[in-house]
C-alpha cells in the first residue's frame, strides 16, 4: 500500500517566517496530484493552520474541494496544538470524534487499521495523550489484536525525545505514560506517524518504528546544543513523504517538492550510454 504523509501545513493568510504557506500547500498538493496520486491514502498530521483561525479553516475547506484528491484521496485530517479543536469540528462538521470529544477515529485500509489520534492540549504547545484517550486506544488496539490486524498510528505531537530541546519540551507531555501503553501493543502497532518538529526523523519506541516529514512550509534545522529557545530555520526544503506498507516492510521516502525542478532524469540505451532527458 503507498501512503502520502504530510505535515505541519500551517495555513495563513500572512507569510511565516518569509515563507507562504498557502501557496508552499498549493504546490505541495499539485505535486502529488501530478506524481503520488496512485497513493491508497493521504494523511496530514496537523497544524493545519496557524492561529486555529475559523478563515484559515474555510480557506483550507476550498484549497480541497479544488483539488481532484478526493474520495479515498481526499487528506485525512488531524489536529495539532496550533489547531484550535472546536474550530476546526465546526468548519469540518463530519469530522470523526470519539465518545469523549476527542477527534480521533479508525479507518480500515489495505495495509491494516490506520488509527488517527488526538494528542492536543488545548491552549499549551506541548501534546498530552490523557487517560481516556488512551483507553479509547487500548480498546482499539485490542480490537486489532484480537482479528489479526496491524495497526498504523497517526499523531502531531513526537511520543519520544528527539534530543532538540525545543522539540522535546513540547512533545507529548506524559510521553512514559503512553509509551508503556505501546510497548504492550508493539506485537500490534507496526508504525507510528507523527509531525509537529518540522524535520525529517525516523527511529523506534517501546520496539515500534517511527518517522515523519519536514513542515511544508517553515522546516526547521535539528539542533543538538540543548539550547530550548534556540530554533534554526531558512531556505530548507520542505517535504512530504511517500510510505510503502507491505506485509513484510516499510519504506518512507522523503520528497523535497520544490526542488523536483532541479531533477535531470539519465536513461540507459542499448549500449549502456546515458541519455539526459530535461
Amino acid at each position: 500500500m503507498k501512503l502520502v504523509h504530510i505535515s505541519d501545513i500551517h495555513l495563513n493568510e500572512a507569510p511565516i517566517l518569509g515563507l507562504d504557506p498557502v501557496a508552499n500547500f498549493k504546490r505541495c498538493l499539485a505535486y502529488v496530484e501530478a506524481h503520488d496520486a496512485d497513493a491508497e491514502r493521504i494523511v496530514i498530521t496537523g497544524d493545519l493552520t496557524h492561529h486555529g483561525g475559523e478563515e484559515s479553516y474555510r480557506l483550507l475547506v476550498d484549497i480541497l474541494a479544488a483539488s481532484p484528491l478526493q474520495d479515498k484521496l481526499a487528506p485525512r485530517l488531524l489536529i495539532g496544538n496550533h489547531d484550535h479543536r472546536e474550530t476546526f469540528a465546526s468548519v469540518f462538521s463530519s469530522t470523526h470524534r470519539d465518545p469523549n470529544g476527542f477527534v480521533q477515529w479508525t479507518e480500515e485500509t489495505p495495509a491494516g487499521v490506520f488509527v488517527y489520534m488526538d494528542t492536543v492540549d488545548q491552549g499549551r504547545h506541548g501534546g498530552r495523550y490523557c487517560e481516556a484517550r488512551m483507553a479509547w486506544l487500548a480498546g482499539v488496539l485490542d480490537d486489532a489484536r484480537s482479528s489479526g490486524a496491524r495497526a498504523f498510528l497517526f499523531m502531531h505531537h513526537n511520543p519520544v525525545r528527539v534530543n532538540v530541546a525545543n522539540a522535546d519540551i513540547i512533545g507529548i507531555i506524559n510521553e512514559r505514560e503512553l509509551q508503556a501503553l505501546l510497548k504492550r501493543y508493539n506485537d500490534v502497532i507496526a508504525h507510528m506517524f507523527f509531525g509537529h518538529c518540522h524535520y525529517s526523523l525516523s527511529g523506534s519506541v517501546a520496539g515500534i518504528s517511527y518517522s515523519a516529514p519536514r513542515s511544508t512550509n517553515h522546516p526547521c534545522w535539528p539542533d543538538f546544543s540543548g539550547m530550548a529557545n534556540r530554533m534554526g530555520f531558512g531556505e530548507l526544503a520542505p517535504n512530504y513523504n511517500v510510505c510503502f506498507l507491505r506485509d513484510d516492510s516499510i519504506v518512507v521516502h522523503t520528497i523535497d517538492f520544490l526542488d523536483a525542478e532541479k531533477v535531470q532524469w539519465a536513461i540507459e540505451t542499448d549500449d549502456a550510454v546515458a541519455e539526459i532527458k530535461v
